[in-house]
């Protein structure tokens, strides 16, 4: 496929059950999940263990694969720290990846197919052909136009990622400093009309462009997702730190094709990992080490 690359990956035969994961009695709304935004996986990290729940939720609605037997799933780019590891032929791990088998096995289908697209295609409606897409993307009206949304899986407020030693206490210190951004983003938007940075901003293609320019001192700061942040400054062996924090409610959210029929399964489904406690496992296993303590970073207050 031109401009992008499949790959298959066949599932277990039965769904992995998480033993002694909270159990809630109702969903946790999108605005609520929203809330817990600046405290992010701290917040979904330290949950009450509900003893002995095992508790599960039949998913609302049909899904309806686009190949039978598969989910096809869009991203942007493999690797990416803490969401997508291994390599685009042979994925092996990171939230996202996690999230997608998950889906997969809620859906009662055998395998998941991958498909890295471009992500200024993806934000455009191009999925490549996929069933949904899961690459750090976060619902606008703009998007909208071209895509349709899930709930919300993951908090995502802008956060500042510097060089370790570097404080970034509000908005005045922000705007002196050189940044790097992914063009295409919301984040690019953000940075322009929020942030206005006195030093004209390095837009990429790719996180790892950013990441480059970052530890060579090309730039000061990389403006990222707060939970995207956390967990390349946990790999980074303390070369990296998250400075701050933007006070927004933005989230994290899967893309589907618009108009798509499945929205209501993928949006059941994913209500029902959070209360069931799944999103707060793949949290731990994929992002923990590097979002431990990211609720504490300093906020950046933007508005009143």
């Amino acid at each position: 496929m031109p401009l992008s690359h499949a790959v298959g990956i066949d599932l277990p035969g039965s769904r992995k059950e998480w033993a002694g994961l909270p159990c809630l009695t109702s969903p946790m709304p999108p605005r609520r999940l929203a809330t817990v935004g600046r405290a992010l996986l701290l917040a979904l990290l330290s949950l009450g263990v509900a003893a002995g729940c095992t508790e599960k939720r039949p998913a609302a609605g049909r899904f309806r694969p686009a190949q039978p037997g598969t989910l096809t799933v869009a991203t942007s780019e493999i690797p990416a720290t803490g969401f997508w590891e291994g390599t685009p032929s042979q994925p092996t791990g990171g939230f996202e990846w996690a999230l997608a088998k998950s889906l997969a096995e809620r859906f009662g289908l055998d395998r998941v197919q991958v498909v890295t697209v471009p992500f200024s295609r993806l934000v455009d409606g191009d999925l490549g052909g996929a069933d949904l897409a899961l690459a750090e993307l976060t619902d606008t009206a703009a998007r909208e136009r071209v895509l349709s949304f899930s709930v919300p899986y993951l908090p995502a407020s802008p956060a500042v990622l510097v060089r370790n030693g570097r404080q970034v206490p509000d908005l005045a210190a922000a705007r002196k400093l050189s940044w790097s951004v992914r063009a295409s983003s919301t984040l690019e938007r953000f940075l322009a009309d929020i942030v206005r940075p006195d030093s004209p901003t390095l837009a990429v293609t790719t996180r790892d462009d950013s990441l480059k320019a970052l530890e060579s001192g090309r730039v000061d700061a990389v403006l990222l997702d707060l939970p995207v942040a956390a967990a390349l400054a946990g790999a980074s062996g303390g070369r990296l730190t998250v400075a701050s924090q933007f006070d927004t409610d933005d989230n994290l959210s899967a893309a589907l094709p618009k108009g798509s029929v499945n929205r209501q399964a993928v949006d059941s489904a994913l209500r029902a990992f959070e209360a069931d406690g799944t999103i707060t496992e793949l949290v731990k296993g994929s992002l923990g080490p590097g979002v431990v303590g990211t609720g504490a970073a300093p906020v950046i207050r933007t508005r009143e």
